[in-house]
């Protein structure tokens, strides 16, 4: 629902990724690669 609603309201493909990326330090590196895959999931819905 995240990422769907930043694609929304002008966030690009890029931005999202780069939003993900900067949580590795914080959740962990498994859970932001299971965040990639939702991301990819939602973007190639789109």
């Amino acid at each position: 629902m995240h990422i769907n609603t930043g694609l929304n309201v002008g966030l690009t493909q890029t931005e999202i990724i780069e939003a993900i990326l900067h949580c590795i330090p914080y959740v962990g590196f498994p859970r932001v690669m299971n965040a990639m895959t939702i991301a990819k999931k939602v973007f190639s819905e789109r």
